[in-house]
């Protein structure tokens, strides 16, 4: 989604033109320059999603501080999509409350991709997650991800949530959406809870004097910063643990299909479907 956003020029950043486009990506380095390290030659990499390169493309031109080795056995396409999401779920569970095992949280578009990792990091930190969905097959895919309750967004939602948590308390509130949903989980909120938002289709959290009395605070967060403004150890410690996450079958998520790069239009076309069944990729040319 953040390519697609980029293009239409509502994206945190708009880089001059002509550009190549993609963040994500993972491959392998063919060629070095002089001052870098010889033992990088042959490796697999993952590609830090900072758009100082585009990865829609057959071979690309990467300064070395924006790559980062892994398992050379590891699934390529699911280590190809860990940039953005993958990285942005583990630190929005990491960075505003100190989660305990059997701690709760919230989140909104909990079918997403997004959602999906958010789950399973979730869980294997052994923290329940309480998740708003749209609609009963997106509930159904939710639960077979790991979710521990599953919402239906609707007319009761408040009622639906107190039933769910059972007089338990949310300790964090990851937000997709924006308006009211978020701001129904955000009363369930223990006091000194966080609310982070990391897109916002409808908005700002819609919030409630709790949000005042319970000492509540809102966070923004866009993973762009913290790539800009975080140690290069601490990126590269990141990417090495969701890699090996991946690479023990920790971590995943579902890829309807991967296309050849000549057929980028109906890539873009699935891509955009909201009917699509995972995400949508490139395979390029591993030689």
């Amino acid at each position: 989604p953040s390519d697609f956003l980029l293009v239409r020029g509502i994206y945190a950043i708009r880089p001059p033109l002509p550009f190549s486009l993609g963040a994500e990506g993972v491959g392998r380095v063919k060629a070095l320059g002089s001052k870098v390290d010889t033992a990088l030659q042959g490796k697999r990499v993952v590609i830090v999603p900072n758009y100082e390169q585009g990865t829609w493309s057959d071979k690309v031109v990467v300064p070395a501080r924006n790559i980062v080795p892994v398992a050379d056995d590891t699934d390529p396409a699911q280590l190809a999509m860990i940039g953005i999401n993958p990285a942005t779920a583990y630190l929005l569970l990491h960075r505003y409350v100190s989660l305990m095992p059997g701690d709760w949280i919230g989140q909104t578009a909990a079918n997403s991709a997004m959602g999906q990792y958010i789950i399973t990091l979730a869980r294997l930190a052994g923290v329940k997650t309480l998740n708003l969905v749209r609609r009963p097959d997106a509930a159904e895919q939710v639960r077979k991800f790991g979710g521990d309750r599953v919402v239906l967004l609707g007319d009761n939602l408040r009622r639906d949530i107190d039933q769910a948590l059972g007089g338990r308390k949310l300790s964090l509130v990851l937000d997709f959406l924006g308006g009211s949903p978020a701001g129904e989980l955000a009363r369930s909120l223990k006091p000194g809870g966080s609310i982070a938002v990391y897109a916002f289709q409808h908005g700002w959290p819609e919030l409630s004097p709790e949000f005042l009395f319970n000492n509540l605070s809102l966070h923004g967060f866009w993973i762009g910063n913290w790539i800009r403004n975080a140690p290069r150890t601490e990126i590269q410690e990141l990417y090495q643990k969701l890699a090996d996450l991946v690479a023990d079958g920790s971590l995943s998520a579902v890829v309807e299909r991967a296309y050849p790069l000549d057929q980028f239009k109906e890539a873009i076309d699935r891509s955009l479907k909201g009917t699509r069944n995972g995400k949508i990729l490139f395979k390029l040319d591993p030689d």
